[in-house]
């Protein structure tokens, strides 16, 4: 390639800048991680500078979405970058389950008499660890901690979308190095909560849902509501615990 090419690619420092609006927190680290694990190839220029074009600026951009917005690990990222991207916003998420989930990744399925929800999706725990690029051993830890809930299906145990969902969000912490024994921080934390909604949830669903003449919907719109800032408050602590790492 001419060296003018070269030179009228993007230095690192405009690339950042670039990216600097949809990710704030973006840094030249988290650019050169990238470039270390393979995820991102610029040229160099004959001086050494990395000069980056409009396509890898665009891996760069879909990388960053899909830890951003699926929470998905790098070793899953690098498989998805070389298939077409998704233009319907899904934004990777797997076919089989995209289409049964709501908002926060409830499931918007029917239930069935035994409390199933009809049409959700059913894996093994090895197609689950393929999945979300876990081995079978995390999962089953997952599982163990509690993170995880599979069912019986015959002599199989099976998962649905929502244990897809937690253990793609737990493959998030693991390519990270996180330890996946602290994951359980979050069951406990989210089990005292659950305790806390009910005392108001409760009078408004009542016994076997027929409440107060309100409306299970009602219930429903509470749960978002509390769900939500409950979110926005964990994460507005947590960022102001951490200083300025968090900011």
């Amino acid at each position: 390639m001419a060296s003018d090419e070269v030179a009228d690619r993007m230095n690192i420092g405009e690339v950042i800048t670039y990216l600097e609006a949809e990710f704030p927190a973006v840094t030249v680290s988290k650019l050169r991680f990238l470039e270390s694990e393979g995820l991102v190839r610029p040229l160099r220029s004959a001086s050494g500078y990395r000069r980056y074009d409009e396509e890898d600026v665009a891996r760069i951009t879909r990388v960053l979405r899909l830890q951003r917005d699926r929470h998905l690990p790098l070793k899953v990222i690098a498989g998805l970058l070389d298939q077409p991207e998704s233009t319907d916003g899904a934004g990777g998420v797997v076919p089989a389950f995209r289409d049964s989930l709501g908002r926060r990744g409830r499931s918007t399925g029917s239930k069935t008499v035994d409390g199933t929800l009809a049409g959700s999706v059913s894996v093994s725990r090895g197609e689950l660890a393929s999945m979300v690029g876990l081995d079978e051993e995390t999962v089953s830890e997952l599982e163990r901690l509690g993170l995880l809930r599979g069912r019986e299906a015959g002599t199989s145990t099976v998962y649905d979308d929502e244990a897809i969902l937690v253990a793609r969000v737990a493959a998030c912490f693991v390519g990270h190095g996180f330890d996946i024994r602290h994951l359980r921080m979050y069951l406990v934390a989210a089990q005292r909560e659950a305790g806390l909604l009910e005392q108001l949830v409760g009078p408004v669903v009542g016994v076997d849902g027929e409440g107060s003449g309100r409306p299970l919907a009602e219930a429903r719109r509470l749960v978002d509501e509390l769900t939500d800032a409950g979110s926005a408050l964990h994460e507005l602590l947590l960022r102001r615990e951490l200083g300025s790492a968090g900011r």
